[in-house]
């Protein structure tokens, strides 16, 4: 429940898994209402919403109402301790049943605070498909890649692309490849232009299938502020890339072994250089990494394997109810804490458009505006009186 990107819901469908699209809500009221709806005509066994505030405040009244209910914690951000705060330690009434937190360090943040408070805590990285086609070293091309977000926050994208820039301009037989979607978009292009090494460095736009590029690649690169557990990361680790990753607290450092199965670098200048420059003039050091690479997504990170878990927390949440719930109703009158509603962000358009046109405007001309409203106001009230 919850799922709000196309390609999920694609390969949902093409698993014959029933999907249904729910519309954006703008007020966390009627947002709430809606998951509880859309919970009461489907009447789950265990809800899992995701990244979704509305989604969070729906599963105190689902747990409350009989269903188990499991928060997945995927990032190491600010954002994903603060649901922990409201979801795990805040308001009783709107705990979770169980966290679920995709690193090793993640896990540390939650786990004491969250089993003195009764809240199930299960470590499951994200599975990745092990494809049977994996890199090669062909050619006299040594290609790197990155797949993800195109974003500022977090993946810095703007300074791997000029980190690419760099490594093409002093390594010869070099290539790079950006792949995903997001509001850096723009920026990314502009950069690779007015460099003008745009057939060096290739900007490939959402991609159908990561694998099918990842095949064609060598190295994965990730220079991001903060992960979680990268699943692009593995997906590369699972095709045979050698991943080459800036040091972060948390995931990297757990699926990575600095010149066993990757190469953990300290920035995004100098040692990103000397990292991408060793691994691509020694072809016996970049088998070797990528042999473990792949050996290292098989054994630990294999999409069976996190299947499996999930499937044994699912029956564990199961098990612990006590008598099968009576259906669950949507309670029709909600009662949210104060400050929930300060959590939507999000604006109409024509309410951005009128806060933008508003700044442009003379401070005399909105006062006199102002003033006439007022006025007009307190004319009708005047007329209703007469």
């Amino acid at each position: 429940m919850g799922l709000g990107r196309k390609p999920a819901i694609n390969w949902l469908k093409q698993l014959s898994i029933p999907v249904r699209w729910m519309p954006l809500r703008l007020d966390m009221l009627s947002a709430v209402r809606s998951f509880l709806q859309f919970l009461e005509e489907g009447q789950p066994d265990i809800y899992v919403p995701v990244d979704n505030v509305p989604a969070f405040y729906a599963a105190g009244y689902a747990r409350r109402g009989g269903i188990p209910t499991v928060g997945p914690l995927m990032s190491d951000h600010p954002y994903t301790y603060a649901f922990v705060d409201e979801f795990v330690n805040g308001d009783r009434d709107f705990r979770l049943s169980a966290v679920v937190p995709c690193s090793t360090f993640v896990e540390s943040q939650v786990s004491t605070t969250a089993t003195a408070l009764g809240v199930t805590v299960r470590r499951i990285a994200c599975g990745v498909p092990i494809p049977a086609r994996t890199a090669e070293l062909s050619g006299s091309v040594f290609r790197l890649v990155y797949i993800g977000r195109l974003a500022e926050e977090g993946k810095r994208i703007s300074d791997l692309t000029n980190a690419f820039c760099t490594v093409i301009q002093s390594i010869p037989s070099l290539e790079a490849w950006i792949a995903g979607e997001g509001e850096a978009r723009p920026a990314v292009k502009n950069i690779i232009r007015k460099k003008g090494i745009s057939a060096q460095v290739r900007f490939l736009g959402r991609v159908d299938s990561a694998y099918d590029v990842m095949t064609r690649c060598h190295s994965l690169v990730l220079l991001s502020d903060f992960e979680g557990l990268p699943i692009s990361m593995l997906e590369g680790m699972a095709t045979g890339l050698v991943p080459i990753c800036l040091d972060l607290r948390s995931g990297v450092r757990e699926a990575i072994e600095h010149g066993v199965n990757g190469l953990i670098v300290k920035d995004r200048g100098a040692d990103f250089l000397a990292a991408v420059s060793g691994l691509q003039s020694d072809p016996a050091k970049w088998q070797r990494l990528s042999l473990a690479a792949r050996e290292t997504a098989r054994k630990r990170y294999a999409i069976e394997e996190s299947a499996r878990q999930w499937l044994d927390l699912l029956e564990h949440l199961n098990r612990q109810g006590a008598a099968p719930p009576a259906d669950f109703q949507a309670p029709r009158v909600l009662r949210l804490p104060p400050h929930a509603e300060s959590y939507i962000h999000i604006k109409p358009p024509w309410k951005s458009a009128l806060e933008k046109n508003l700044r442009h405007i003379p401070p005399l001309y909105r006062m006199a505006k102002t003033t006439a409203a007022i006025g007009r106001t307190i004319k009708s009230q005047a007329d209703g009186l007469i």
